[in-house]
């Protein structure tokens, strides 16, 4: 383990760092080898972390966002008393220093999703980068679970009761069968499953290593599986990572009834519910259905190398002209 390495673990024991961008995480969604973290220190005290994934595609390297990893990014720590100016002083202090970090590395392209709670990307643009912005729905006070099911939409209430009508909710699916039920959402789709059975069961293992996961799933009364979903959590939050419904059970609505189980879970641990997010039209007004509150994120990007400049606006003159000849 290099230095930097062993000084970040030592920065995470003592400030919040969301479950993606923990050590083990990364170990484990990237492999050691082909992840790295930046310092920002004053002596020998550690006041920012930016741990980032490095992927070659073909000849030009990026800096990017690694499968099942929705936010990395800078990591503050942050002065409790700290005023809110001396705050944006101490971040734009930090970003000026990971952007002069980032040209030193050469990289081709650098993109990563920040979490939610990042909120001043104003250094990065003063430093040419680009930001979209992106959107997660997080239920964050979960106490009155009466008041939470009154946010929810009535017609998802109904859906919820039904789903329960027709499925048993249970957990501690077999993480093989998981995978294999699991598969059957992207199957439906036409897709193939975007990682291996050996790259989930590193994942799981590592999650339950950390006791950091739980498998949902609903089993209808014939013993067949009709829906699953997979959850993993941290110090604050229980994420919505996986799941979805089996297609010849999908009119069964158990889907929402897990989903409602994973809320009431989250809420028995004291943390919040984080969907996850979705651009994808359908599936944010689902989430949105669920009461939760929409959290803007930004993706920040910015391309060094021209090769790419060019390719990539070449590719949106195009993709516009055949949306204006279609038209």
């Amino acid at each position: 383990m290099t230095e930097n390495r062993e000084k970040y673990v030592k920065f995470c024991e003592k400030t919040y760092v969301p479950i993606y961008s923990k050590p083990w995480w990364l170990d484990t969604v990237c492999g050691s080898e082909n992840w790295d973290v930046w310092l920002y220190e004053n002596g020998e005290e550690v006041l920012a972390a930016m741990p980032y994934y490095k992927e070659k595609r073909g000849a030009y390297r990026y800096i990017t966002k690694a499968i099942w990893t929705q936010n990395n990014g800078i990591i503050f720590a942050h002065s409790p008393e700290a005023k809110p100016v001396a705050r944006q002083i101490f971040e734009e202090r930090v970003i000026n220093a990971a952007c002069e970090y980032i040209r030193s590395l050469g990289v081709d392209v650098y993109e990563q999703q920040y979490h939610y709670s990042f909120t001043n990307w104003l250094p990065f643009f003063w430093n040419g980068y680009t930001a979209i912005v992106r959107y997660t729905y997080v239920m964050e006070d979960l106490t009155d679970m009466q008041e939470v099911s009154g946010r929810m939409s009535s017609k998802l209430r109904g859906k919820i009761k039904k789903g329960n009508k027709n499925a048993q909710i249970r957990t501690g699916l077999d993480p093989d069968r998981f995978y294999a039920e699991h598969e059957k959402v992207f199957l439906k789709q036409g897709l193939e499953c975007p990682f291996s059975p050996k790259k989930w069961a590193e994942l799981y293992d590592a999650c339950k290593e950390h006791e950091a996961c739980e498998i949902f799933y609903a089993q209808e009364p014939g013993g067949d599986v009709a829906s699953v979903l997979f959850l993993v959590w941290d110090e604050q939050s229980v994420y919505q990572l996986l799941g979805g419904s089996m297609p010849e059970y999908q009119s069964l609505d158990t889907y929402d009834a897990l989903i409602w189980e994973g809320i009431q879970f989250a809420a028995e641990k004291g943390l919040k519910y984080d969907f996850e997010g979705s651009v994808i039209k359908r599936i944010s007004k689902s989430f949105r259905e669920f009461g939760g509150e929409p959290k803007p994120y930004f993706r920040i990007r910015k391309v060094f190398n021209p090769e790419i400049m060019r390719a990539e606006t070449e590719s949106a003159i195009a993709h516009e002209a055949a949306a204006v000849a279609g038209q």
